[in-house]
C-alpha cells in the first residue's frame, strides 16, 4: 500500500490537460494547441470532441525536449 503522499502525486500527474489549458501553459492560441494534438506534436488523446493531454506524459515531453536541446542547442520545443 502506498503512502497518501504517493497516492496525491500520483492522482496531480494523471490529471488531463484540455487544449484551452495547454493553450494557456504554452502562450498560445487555442486553436494552435489543438493542431499540435492533432498532428501527434504532444502526447494527446481524444476524448469525445476534446483533446486531452496528461500531465505526467507532458513533463516527460518537455523533459526529452530540454535534455536533447542540451545535446545539440536546439532552440525549439516543437
Amino acid at each position: 500500500m502506498g503512502t497518501l503522499a504517493g497516492t496525491i502525486m500520483a492522482r496531480k500527474e494523471d490529471t488531463l490537460y484540455s487544449a484551452d489549458k495547454i493553450a494557456k501553459f504554452f502562450g498560445v492560441a487555442t486553436k494552435t494547441a489543438w493542431h499540435w494534438c492533432k498532428a501527434g506534436k504532444l502526447p494527446a488523446s481524444k476524448i469525445g470532441k476534446e483533446w486531452k493531454v496528461r500531465v505526467s506524459d507532458l513533463q516527460k515531453m518537455i523533459d526529452r525536449k530540454v535534455h536533447a536541446r542540451d545535446d545539440d542547442d536546439s532552440p525549439r520545443l516543437f
